[in-house]
């Protein structure tokens, strides 16, 4: 067996897509380093090998960056049109029809930390109690902007996205605990409130993060207007199937099924699916696998595929691959562009399935449909 996945699987996504996911990103870091030597600054260490001045001039120039980051970040996501971000929606907040909360507080922290650079340029000409209260506002954009990050961005689900939230979040809180530590001068309320707010943020930003971005759905239950969805699973269908299906990964919507009133999979029965894929590899042998984690609506039932094959420049050459629907397995008896099937079986039941995917390869989500039927002698099943 040796049909070609879809392309959208290989090296689709546009250049402006990943450079705008990607300043995002190194933007979040290079801000949160900000705080953490703005703190390091204010608790006043030095060394001999670290005077304080230096720690001045990297705070410096880490905000400086972190703006630069910015700008090209708004400029790629407003270029690369897949979602409809004017760069007015990046100046100001709450306008905007994508997401228009989350991507008003990525407006908000551009804003608070404009400020900050265009008064530390004006520094002369202000009075310092002017001038340290505005640039208070770079410890307040730091949120903002994770909130940002998380609401309004298509990574909130990936492993390596995560794991750079964790680290900037575990790096400023530690800073912030250093700071309350030594600030033995400071009234025990002042350490108090300054504690608990920190713990405070953490909390709801883990919350928010488990109730919002990490569930399915998300860009609905964000704001977004129905009629952009509509638009946006029209545009992603259109690129990850040729159009054959509808639905939008990248929003969190579920394509629509051919079969009304399937909620009890008693086989035959057609399904919508949503959730994650992964590519990995390839090994020194040239080969890689998909893997495709999904979640079928509104029963829940887990829907795992996995094809293995030799890399391609425009995807995988099947070779090998599985299916797993609830309690049932079998192999991928054929691969036709977005079309898996597949026979699987479990407790003397065989069905045969057919998977249409839709891919967005901005986001590594997938959704589609699974429609399954009784093969011959099989008794069909509810997973």
């Amino acid at each position: 067996m040796s049909t070609p996945l879809l392309a959208a699987v290989g090296h689709g996504s546009t250049a402006l897509w990943y450079l705008t996911r990607a300043t995002g990103l190194v933007a979040l870091v290079l801000l949160s380093a900000t705080v953490v030597v703005g703190i390091v600054c204010s608790v006043g260490w030095v060394s001999e090998r670290w005077p304080r001045f230096l720690s001045q001039a990297l705070h410096r120039n880490l905000s400086l960056l972190s703006l630069g980051l910015i700008v090209v970040h708004v400029l790629t996501t407003v270029g690369d049109g897949y979602v409809p971000i004017s760069v007015v929606d990046a100046v100001i907040p709450f306008r905007s029809p994508y997401r228009p909360i989350w991507v008003g507080l990525g407006a908000c922290a551009f804003d608070l930390l404009l400020a900050v650079a265009i008064t530390s340029a004006l520094r002369r000409h202000l009075g310092a109690r002017l001038w340290r209260a505005v640039h208070w506002l770079a410890y307040a954009c730091w949120p903002v902007a994770l909130f940002h990050a998380l609401g309004s961005g298509s990574d909130a689900r990936l492993g390596g996205a995560q794991l750079v939230y964790l680290v900037c979040v575990a790096a400023v809180v530690g800073a912030l605990g250093w700071r309350i530590a030594a600030a033995r001068a400071a009234s025990p309320v002042m350490r108090t409130g300054a504690a608990v707010t920190g713990v405070v943020v953490v909390v709801l930003l883990a919350t928010f993060a488990f109730l919002g971005p990490l569930r399915p759905g998300w860009s609905r239950r964000a704001g977004t207007s129905s009629a952009l969805l509509a638009a946006l699973s029209g545009a992603a269908a259109s690129r990850g199937a040729g159009g054959t299906a509808t639905g939008s990964p990248s929003t969190g919507q579920s394509p629509t099924t051919s079969t009304p009133g399937t909620a009890g999979l008693a086989a035959p029965f057609t399904s919508a699916f949503s959730g994650t894929y992964s590519v990995v590899g390839p090994d020194p042998t040239g080969h890689e696998q998909v893997v495709f984690s999904a979640h079928l609506e509104p029963s829940g039932s887990a829907l795992s595929i996995s094809l293995s094959g030799s890399a391609l420049d425009d995807g995988v050459s099947l070779s090998s691959g599985t299916v797993t629907l609830g309690s049932l397995q079998g192999p991928v008896t054929s691969l036709d562009g977005s079309v898996v099937s597949a026979s699987v079986s479990g407790s003397g039941r065989t069905e045969s399935l057919s998977i249409q995917l839709v891919i967005d390869d901005h986001s590594n989500l997938v959704s589609g449909s699974v429609s399954a039927a009784r093969s011959a002698g099989g008794k069909g099943s509810s997973p």
